[in-house]
């Protein structure tokens, strides 16, 4: 699952991004406007709550791969790629969450994602074996050169490269959706 991530440096994008529609995020939240790539490597703004017209009261956030195809209310969804530096995820030891950073130490992340019109949503997959076990589910994670395959409906999911992830235990700070600072992101020793 992802249901936080940062954005806040693309000078690692292999594509151009105008830096006015990103700016320095580290605690992106549901239902934050977001840039996504779409067909074309078009960057667009979308809200990070993927909804339809006829279920008012759904808001998605994380879509699983294994039922993109069959549930009815990713049916008209298009492909889309949410760009970031990192994700959090959460441990659950006992009652308490230790949340954990996620990211490539010299590379963009790119999550792959559906949208419509009304908002967008990251897909998900079983997590892969990595260093720091935290989540039972991740993003599905992309390489630049997978875009072509994921907009062609023709990636198979896979994350190969997830155990070059960079994973450390970060302040609960993050917990709170004010707390927008560096310090979200920094390694607790």
């Amino acid at each position: 699952m992802c249901g936080r991530y940062a954005l806040y440096d693309i000078s690692k994008s292999e594509f151009k991004i105008a830096h006015n529609l990103v700016g320095q995020n580290y605690n992106i939240t549901p239902s934050a406007t977001v840039p996504i790539v779409v067909d074309n490597n078009e960057v667009k703004l979308v809200s990070w709550t993927f909804k339809v017209p006829w279920a008012k009261k759904i808001n998605i956030i994380n879509a699983r791969s294994e039922t993109l195809e069959s549930k009815k209310v990713f049916q008209n969804a298009k492909r889309c790629i949410f760009i970031a530096n990192g994700y959090f995820e959460w441990l659950r030891k006992d009652k308490v969450k230790i949340p954990y950073y996620h990211t490539f130490k010299d590379q963009m992340m790119y999550f792959g994602g559906i949208f419509n019109d009304q908002g967008a949503c990251i897909v998900t997959r079983q997590s892969y074996p990595m260093k720091v076990e935290v989540h039972h589910r991740q993003p599905v994670i992309l390489r630049y050169d997978d875009f072509e395959s994921w907009f062609a409906l023709d990636h198979d999911y896979t994350c190969k490269h997830s155990e070059d992830m960079d994973i450390f235990e970060v302040s609960n700070r993050v917990n709170s959706p004010e707390n927008n600072a560096l310090s979200n992101i920094e390694r607790i020793l």
